[in-house]
């Protein structure tokens, strides 16, 4: 077997990255390491029972666009996958969004993959990030000075939906794989121009780290490993650490206890810092470690009546002994999506999603440790589902009770703050409240001793 299909094969079981009978959706430029994605993922879908869908967007940024559409539509129907191709304005959501070009392209390019999947109810996008895009990225963070989120790199998997098979294959046995398969890709000017920090590193500072040590690449690829082993235990351990200095969390405000920060070592400190500006604006977009070092001069400042203000409209004030983090929102908007079958949803209400998946009973727990998962009884279960937001009067049987409770009851319990409550979402069948999304689910859609397949859904 070729050596890069071994690498794939052994990535998507290191990484548990597909499922038996998963949909996949493989986001695909024309470029080499995109197509050797598509005929590698190809080549192994009987291993793992795949079905696979071809997605491809033309940016509207070059004139060969078209041309470079209808190549990937031709690369896909030689091996009889399905293609989906689209168009998108980047320029418009550039100016829209004040955004550079390569962020915009980005973000209409994965809106496209999403609503791909959402259509094609496929469990999972794979994208072509190889080894050398991960050093790569490592030696952008490091000239950014990023923190040990950031040096964690690309992530094998994100949000149990994008998936990046290649992620351990170099970009030499990806020329060597399309050769041997005769596959000629398309090429990209850009990925040569000195205009783009990337390509400087590609082509100019690598090529010099090099001369210092030949496998720099590899040594980089490792860091981030190691990196990205320590983030997931910190995320572990992190969420009690936060909780021993929030004083209040109420609407859309998190207060935390200045003396208690100040008395945690320092790696502490800024961890919990970062997570507390990530729960209160859902993430931790635009956000670096400069930001972080100065919510911690905040706290060590002699003032203590002072005011911060971060990306995203987030605001930091220090008020004597109580460290204020505040965003301001509008009003949620009311929100309902039908949920077909196992798939992806996108909530654009409330920036979240939620994917669903079946899975066999045969070995599993009754539950998820993460509140953000539920597992339902599949057997009990009709599609469609309904996925909304809370309604007054909502009412359920919460996990573990006897009779029903309000939703609202419940939230009250939980210290679920009113503001927030709207953006939660609820699964439904029918009338009848499943899952209270990262709450509880119904005490009658819980898995139980006879249940044989189950529906996992995940909020994301």
């Amino acid at each position: 077997m070729n050596s890069l299909i071994s690498e794939v094969r052994k990535t998507i079981q290191k990484y548990d990255m597909i499922q038996p009978g998963d949909r996949v959706v493989v986001g695909i430029s024309g470029g080499p390491d995109s197509a050797a994605l598509l005929h590698a993922l190809w080549e192994l879908r009987g291993d793992f029972h795949l079905s696979l869908l071809a997605a491809h967007l033309d940016h509207r940024l070059r004139p060969e666009g078209e041309k470079e559409a209808r190549f990937v539509r031709k690369l896909a129907g030689k091996l009889g996958v399905p293609f989906c191709g689209g168009r998108a304005d980047v320029r418009s959501c550039q100016k829209e969004k004040g955004l550079t070009v390569q962020e915009a392209a980005r973000e209409v390019r994965y809106a496209f993959l999403r609503e791909i999947a959402r259509k094609s109810r496929a469990a999972k996008i794979a994208l072509g990030h190889t080894a050398d895009d991960q050093a790569e990225s490592m030696i952008m963070r490091i000239l950014r000075g990023s923190g040990t989120r950031g040096l964690s790199g690309i992530p094998p998997v994100r949000n149990g939906l994008y998936i990046r098979p290649l992620i351990g294959v170099w970009r030499e046995e990806i020329e060597a794989f399309l050769e041997e398969k005769k596959i000629v890709p398309l090429t990209d000017p850009s990925n040569q121009s000195p205009k783009y920090l990337r390509n400087r590193i590609r082509h100019e500072l690598l090529p010099l780290l090099q001369q210092y040590n030949p496998r720099i690449r590899q040594v980089l690829v490792q860091m981030a490993d190691l990196f990205r082993a320590e983030e997931e235990f910190w995320e572990t351990h992190l969420s009690e650490k936060l909780a021993g200095v929030v004083r209040s969390r109420r609407k859309e405000t998190l207060v935390l206890d200045v003396p208690a920060l100040l008395s945690q070592p320092l790696p502490i400190r800024l961890r919990c810092l970062r997570k507390a500006i990530e729960e209160t604006q859902g993430h931790l977009r635009r956000i670096s470690l400069p930001h972080i070092w100065a919510l911690n001069s905040l706290l060590e400042a002699s003032d203590p009546n002072r005011t911060l203000r971060l990306p995203r409209g987030l605001t930091v004030t220090r008020a004597y002994q109580a460290l204020h983090l505040s965003r301001s929102r509008e009003e949620a908007v009311p929100f309902e999506h039908p949920v077909p079958g196992p798939g992806y949803v996108e909530i654009p209400e409330i920036g979240r999603a939620m994917r669903f998946e079946t899975q066999s009973r045969k070995g599993r727990a009754l539950f998820d440790e993460s509140p953000l998962v539920a597992l339902l009884d599949f057997d009990d279960l009709e599609f469609p589902l309904t996925l909304r937001s809370f309604r007054p009067g909502d009412r359920f049987q919460p996990l573990g009770m006897e009779g029903e409770k309000k939703v609202k009851d419940l939230f009250i319990d939980c210290k679920v703050p009113a503001l927030q409550r709207k953006r939660i979402p609820i699964l439904c069948r029918g009338d009848r409240i499943l899952w209270v999304g990262g709450v509880r689910i119904d005490h009658r859609a819980r898995l139980k001793p006879e249940t044989r397949r189950i529906l996992r859904a995940e909020l994301i």
